[in-house]
């Protein structure tokens, strides 16, 4: 194989983009002819920005490419997902198949075995390796450990026994690998070609990136800048011994990089650091070591640091190796108010949904229950109808709470939705122990990933995701041994030995990634390294990345000023927050019903929607939840006429799939209500059929408008729709609950456009309940409702008379209920 010496890197590793910039420029005007390869999506992102910069905001793109991702040619990948096996489907089958093994049996105990073989499989294909004619029992024969003869076993179901049951499908892995290397025949007609920050460290990336090299218009940019011994880059944890190897593969040297200038950098210092030539330099880093006694204290400097670079209108990078890191940190910048785009996501384990079942299913398992049994019998073994089963049934008794209909939940009910499609065609009837492993595991395997936030100054990310990122302030994290550098994948089916006859890496492939991570993320403007001497109570070791620059340079430049900071914000002066309320001038103006409910349960949320109109918006990204489905039931009743049940079904389910997400289970939930609480409506409707409809009226209440809008008005009544629970009688005698009461009053004083009669002097104060599983038709009328109707107005009577004063305080009360603490944060409340 011959390259045509079109093989770069940057003089600073750091201003990746720049040198990806200078390749492109001179075909500015031909940019959608040129395809780029990208290490990542977040990379290409970073790209689209730097382009449109360079452009003046605005340019047709290049094709940018995440390495991984397919073309969108069917002629050239023409495999579809039908003849892809899933990585649950694999671990599912596998698992079933190893609960025949007597030291096993059951299938939570093969759960975790069948995890393993599945890593192993996607690590061996990974690499490129056949095992197809593998026996592994002949390989790992009697010189080896007992355990290492019985793993063998698996492996040999692996690879013989899990092929016969999946057919021609193909694994999610190889799908990704052939998509790569699919690329091949469609880069043709391109001109230009362009692999920019990749290492070649996996076959298929490898494979593409060499091809490319033999085109005429093809060009690849290596991250760092090779330089140094040969005998070094062969070492396994050398920062290049990818990039050498890749090399080889092209029949080049290191000294066939070509440099592309994008300025002065420490990366020299870096390559003899982490060379072996031994010597001395005079070369420094600009680095700065900060070393914190423990890990909270460590994510507390990286807030600090955020904090000033922020003030100073710089762009902050950080880089923690670890979730954990990445959650420390996010409390960090949050308790000093720092917005930040995070790349980690949480597990499903770990959502509101995930939870309240993983805790219904080990009380059940505590307690013997047979109620999962009774239920998955019910629903033919079908677990995400038993699923939904039981949420219908126990939504008020699971804990925590949650949202069905939350973006959150969604993601839980699609990932279950999946295993169990699975089961379903493997013939897999579980128990509840194994089902609640089953529903941990795959939970486990979902990230719930917060939408990128460009706007953000402060980015946090890993290792793998920081590729081809940079900012004015650069913070690595967690740089100790065996977190920065991670350990490798040190597969546990085999003998190292035998790991690398049959063609497996090195695991301190990982540290070499690593260390050129390291390198490449230093050379950055101003970098402060952090490092906590201990961890879970257990002293740590620096990272050998700091030991060998504390070597080259004798000593490192340590930042105490920071941590001196940090140590100072915990011994703050006494200076008493204003915890007094609001106190503005007399409010006078017009009001509705709706929010008198505000101004009786708490006052200091009425001053901030009524007199500060202040309204909380949802996040964008928010999907459809209770509010929403509330308020489409309400759109189609206001059309309905005469309809029955079906047609207020059909409408109910046509307005869902307006606004839900194509294929979400969230329908499920909302159709399955809305056969509910079909009848009663139109039950309604007939009962109301010359009612008016959204209909708006007021009255004068202590020399003050009251407005209101009725859902459904007619001569002697007055009716209101909840989604959710009514009042009950105690708070509408009290005059708690005044919405409907005080509309009967709006209609007994002619505020209401419409004819009325004596019936309207005592009118029938009407809810129609549509609450899950409780829906039903609540009426008071006679004294009921006119005492209802005299304590509401003498309620809100009062309250007019009170705050019609001057500064009259608005105070916050303590509640319990969401729809009284939307303001809760003004309010100060947690401090």
């Amino acid at each position: 194989m011959v390259s045509n010496k079109n093989i770069f890197c940057a003089s600073n590793p750091a201003k990746l983009l720049d040198a990806l910039w200078l390749i492109i420029q001179p075909d500015i005007s031909r940019l959608s002819e040129i395809l780029i390869f990208l290490p990542s999506r977040r990379a290409v992102r970073s790209v689209e920005r730097m382009i449109a910069e360079k452009m003046g905001g605005a340019s047709i793109l290049p094709t940018l490419v995440a390495l991984g991702e397919g073309a969108d040619d069917p002629d050239i990948v023409p495999i579809k997902n039908d003849y892809i096996i899933s990585n649950n489907e694999r671990k599912i089958i596998l698992a079933k198949l190893l609960t025949a093994d007597p030291n096993i049996r059951t299938f939570s105990a093969a759960l975790p075995i069948a995890s393993e073989l599945v890593r192993m499989q996607d690590y061996l294909e990974n690499e490129g390796i056949d095992t197809a004619n593998f026996d592994w029992i002949n390989l790992v024969d009697e010189k080896y450990a007992q355990h290492f003869q019985q793993k063998a076993k698996f492996l040999n179901i692996l690879t013989n026994v899990l092929p016969t049951m999946i057919g021609d499908k193909i694994t999610e892995t190889k799908k990704r690998n052939d998509d790569i290397r699919s690329w091949k025949n469609l880069i043709g007609n391109k001109r230009k070609i362009i692999v920019c920050g990749s290492t070649a460290s996996v076959p298929a990336s490898a494979d593409l990136m060499a091809f490319i090299a033999e085109q005429t218009n093809g060009y690849i940019i290596l991250p760092g800048k090779i330089s140094g011994r040969v005998q070094d880059f062969e070492l396994n944890t050398n920062p290049y011994n990818a990039e050498y190897k890749f090399l080889q593969k092209i029949n080049l040297s290191p000294s066939d990089v070509i440099t592309i200038d994008t300025g002065p950098s420490d990366i020299d210092f870096y390559n003899f650091a982490f060379g072996n030539t031994g010597g001395k330099t005079s070369l420094r880093t600009n680095a700065k070591l900060i070393e914190c006694s423990r890990e909270s204290v460590e994510a507390d400097c990286v807030a600090e640091i955020a904090s000033r670079a922020v003030l100073e209108n710089k762009t902050v990078l950080v880089i923690t190796p670890d979730a954990a890191g990445n959650q420390r940190i996010a409390n960090s910048l949050a308790h000093r108010n720092l917005i930040a785009d995070f790349s980690g996501g949480r597990s499903g384990t770990m959502t509101l949904a995930g939870r309240a079942i993983l805790n219904l299913f080990d009380d059940w398992i505590e307690n013997r229950d047979q109620e999962f049994e009774k239920i998955y019998k019910k629903n033919n073994y079908d677990l995400i109808k038993t699923i939904v089963s039981i949420i219908d049934d126990n939504m008020y008794k699971l804990s925590p709470e949650f949202q069905i209909d939350d973006d959150e939940s969604a993601t839980v009910w699609d990932a279950i939705s999946d295993v169990s499609d699975i089961l379903n065609r493997n013939g897999i009837v579980l128990g509840l122990s194994d089902a609640r492993s089953i529903i941990a595991d795959v939970l486990s395997g979902v990230s719930v990933r917060p939408p990128m936030n460009d706007s953000a100054s402060v980015t946090v990310l890993g290792t793998i995701e920081s590729r081809m990122q940079t900012a004015d302030v650069v913070i690595l994290t967690g740089l100790n041994e065996g977190m920065f550098p991670s350990i490798g994948y040190e597969n546990s089916w085999l003998p190292r030995h035998l790991s690398a006859k049959i063609g497996l890496p090195s695991p301190d492939r990982k540290v070499s990634l690593m260390a050129l991570d390291f390198m490449n993320l230093s050379c950055g403007l101003e970098v402060y390294w952090l490092r906590s001497k201990t961890a879970g109570g257990t002293q740590t070791t620096a990272s050998r990345f700091i030991s060998r620059t504390d070597v080259a340079q004798h000593g490192i430049d340590t930042d105490t000023e920071i941590l001196s900071a940090v140590h100072e914000r915990d011994n703050v002066a006494y200076d008493p927050l204003d915890y007094s309320n609001p106190r503005p001038p007399a409010d006078k103006s017009d009001v509705y019903v709706t929010e008198l409910e505000l101004l009786i349960h708490n006052p200091y949320a009425f001053y901030a929607k009524h007199i500060l109109q202040l309204k909380p918006r949802d996040d964008y990204w928010k999907e459809p939840d209770a509010r929403d489905f509330g308020n489409l039931v309400h759109s189609v009743i206001e059309n309905a006429a005469g309809w029955d049940a079906q047609k207020i079904i059909s409408q109910l389910d046509n307005r869902a799939r307006e606004i839900l997400p194509h294929g979400s289970i969230i329908f499920h939930f909302w159709h399955k209500r809305f056969i509910e609480i079909a009848p009663a409506i139109e039950k309604m409707l007939n009962n109301t059929n010359d009612a008016l409809v959204e209909i708006k009226g007021s009255t004068i209440i202590a020399g003050r408008r009251v407005n209101a809008r009725a859902d459904r008005i007619w001569d002697g009544g007055v009716l209101d729709i909840k989604t959710g629970t009514v009042p009950n009688k105690k708070q509408l005698i009290d005059g708690n609950m005044p919405q409907l009461p005080l509309e009967a009053f709006i209609m007994q004083n002619n505020g209401f456009p419409i004819k009325i009669s004596i019936k309207s002097q005592t009118p029938v104060l009407q809810f129609l309940q549509l609450k899950n599983n409780n829906v039903k038709l609540i009426e008071y009328s006679d004294s009921d409702a006119d005492k209802m109707i005299q304590a509401s107005v003498q309620k809100i009577s009062q309250l007019f008379g009170r705050y019609s004063n001057d500064f009259e305080p608005y105070e916050y009360y303590e509640t319990s209920d969401p729809k009284y603490k939307a303001y809760d944060d003004l309010a100060r409340v947690d401090d």
